[in-house]
């Protein structure tokens, strides 16, 4: 029995011995192997440039003569506020039709001014030839009858030429809207600039479940990657065939992408305003298919950052996540980073800075 409990009791002591020499070696593994977090630091410490990873994110070291080398410049992010967007169907007019009935109108217009002269002519005369024949003057009734005839067939010809400017300014109306039918008869410079392709007008469809009223101004997306600005004429008359909804009129600066029957998609801010920043345009670059931004970390470091381009703004984009006002970001020079980021990379031959 005492035998039994000697053997037990050694047991127990070799097993306690041999977790202790477990736990010492466990103990120097990590000292000798550190964790991500200590590999990280490590690389930093021992990388005066290049590239390594601080928090899980990608980090350049770039020395200042080597960033003015590279042309890399840095621009503050000042505070924005923009609000969300939707998305709606527009398509460039061909304004043929109105090139038409703004001729039309001219001709009228011309009509009814002769019409006028002619008629001012024949009353001077009429009432010229009145008098002397109320004075028994050398002046046959014949002549009398004859000036009142041109009179009334003069009258007659002011009456047409005045309705057929009142049908040509109705047909305007419904073709285009008032306020193009006002641009027409008034010889407003917009529609000069329409006329010779200076500015072109877009129908944008405003389907029936947005129930939103045409915002003054909207984004237009080009098929070259560009935006354009669109500003507000008025209710458009006319349906888009293939979409059940308002129409509104727009104009925007005429460019060679904006071609007459061109399809677009237009962007409306809807809702109430964020705060945020504009990231230029020049500042993002793609990797995967994803957008990214070089943050200015600190004078000689770049931190690479995803951000969103699902907000669209003229020259670039809104975010109102992710960046702060103040933020230092690369203006210029992003895609270099870009390729110095990767070059360094492929330069180490696959080391990995877990080893």
């Amino acid at each position: 029995m005492k035998a039994k409990k000697l053997y037990l009791g050694l047991t127990v002591l070799f097993a306690l011995i041999a977790g202790t020499a477990l736990l010492r070696s466990y103990a120097q593994a990590r000292k000798e192997r550190p964790g991500q977090e200590d590999r990280e630091q490590q690389q930093e410490a021992k990388t005066k440039s290049g590239v390594f990873v601080r928090n899980g994110k990608t980090v350049i070291r770039l020395g200042a003569e080597d960033q003015e080398r590279a042309g890399i410049e840095t621009a503050s992010l000042k505070p924005a506020q923009e609000r969300d967007e939707i998305a709606a169907p527009a398509t460039v007019l061909d304004v043929q039709g109105l090139v038409n009935l703004s001729s039309g109108y001219a001709t009228a217009q011309a009509n009814l001014t002769t019409a006028e002269n002619n008629l001012s002519v024949s009353r001077r005369e009429y009432d010229r030839l009145k008098v002397l024949y109320a004075k028994e003057q050398n002046v046959s009734a014949k002549a009398l009858e004859a000036a009142e005839g041109t009179l009334h067939n003069d009258q007659t010809s002011v009456a047409l030429a005045r309705q057929d400017l009142e049908f040509r300014v109705a047909a305007l109306q419904q073709s285009w809207g008032n306020e193009i039918a006002k641009w027409v008869t008034g010889g407003s410079t917009l529609l000069k600039q329409v006329l010779s392709r200076q500015d072109v007008l877009v129908q944008l469809t405003l389907t029936r479940g947005d129930r939103m009223s045409a915002p003054r101004e909207v984004l237009l997306e080009l098929p070259n990657q560009r935006r354009a600005t669109a500003t507000l004429v008025s209710r458009f008359p006319r349906v888009d065939p293939r979409i059940q909804g308002d129409s509104f009129l727009y104009v925007a600066r005429g460019q060679g992408a904006l071609a007459p029957g061109l399809n677009l998609i237009a962007l409306l801010s809807v809702g109430p305003r964020l705060a945020g920043v504009r990231i230029p345009a020049s500042a993002v670059v793609w990797l995967n298919g994803d957008p990214w931004v070089y943050v200015q970390t600190a004078s000689d470091e770049f931190t690479r950052l995803a951000v969103s381009t699902d907000h669209p703004v003229v020259g670039g984009f809104f975010a109102s996540k992710g960046l702060t006002p103040g933020d230092r970001i690369v203006s210029t020079g992003a895609q270099m980073l870009l390729s110095d980021e990767f070059h360094t990379q492929t330069q180490a031959g696959g080391e990995s800075d877990t080893d």
